[in-house]
């Protein structure tokens, strides 16, 4: 229920915020601070849409469609590379195929964002998160502290770091679009570095 308040009060604030900051630049230009405003509208949007997908998630049969996950893949690091960049960290693509999915686009874009979103917040400054898609897996690849329960951590209200801001809802709502659409989870955490690694059983036989 608190969720659901929350929700409800911060979508008119961030949509002011975003379109004042718009504005802004489109009359003085961008410069450093709408830069770090950007990259604070962004991080607040997706904390907001995992929020808005915790509490309608269960109640709202999301359509499937056939999703590229290469061009889906681009276009969500894309956006999350000006959030890295303000924190001090930066964002590697590498994809060897075209990879197409029979799954909602809202699911499978939570479950790429908490992983960009998480990878940003726990890795080392000025290290490099690496994203590889290579035939129908994919992993988020970060350097960071170790995870002591790489189970636990996708469990609600749960974070693999507690000096780190977060609700907590990201890696649990990773976990149930997993189960829902048979993807197959793997995390490692050894030598400083962290594997979070996704088999998509639910893949088309069309892999390019």
């Amino acid at each position: 229920t608190f969720i659901k308040y929350s929700v409800h009060e911060i979508k008119t604030p961030l949509s002011i915020i975003s379109l004042n900051n718009q504005l802004r630049e489109k009359t003085l230009g961008e410069d450093k601070y709408t830069k770090k405003i950007n990259s604070a509208i962004k991080t607040l949007k997706n904390s907001y849409e995992d929020m808005s997908f915790f509490i309608s998630q269960n109640y709202i049969d999301y359509d499937k469609e056939i999703i590229n996950i290469k061009e889906l893949l681009k276009n969500r690091v894309d956006y999350f590379k000006s959030i890295a960049i303000e924190q001090g960290r930066e964002i590697s693509l590498e994809v060897n195929n075209d990879l197409f999915l029979n799954i909602s686009k809202t699911e499978i874009s939570r479950l790429i964002d908490n992983n960009l979103s998480n990878a940003i917040k726990y890795s080392k400054i000025k290290s490099t998160i690496k994203v590889e898609l290579k035939e129908n897996s994919l992993k988020f690849i970060s350097q960071g502290k170790q995870i002591a329960n790489t189970k636990a951590i996708f469990e609600k209200y749960k974070r693999y770091d507690n000096s780190t801001g977060g609700h907590g809802l990201g890696l649990s709502i990773v976990k149930d679009v997993a189960l829902k659409n048979s993807i197959s989870i793997d995390v490692s955490s050894k030598n400083g570095e962290n594997i979070f690694e996704y088999t998509f059983n639910c893949h088309s036989d069309d892999i390019s």
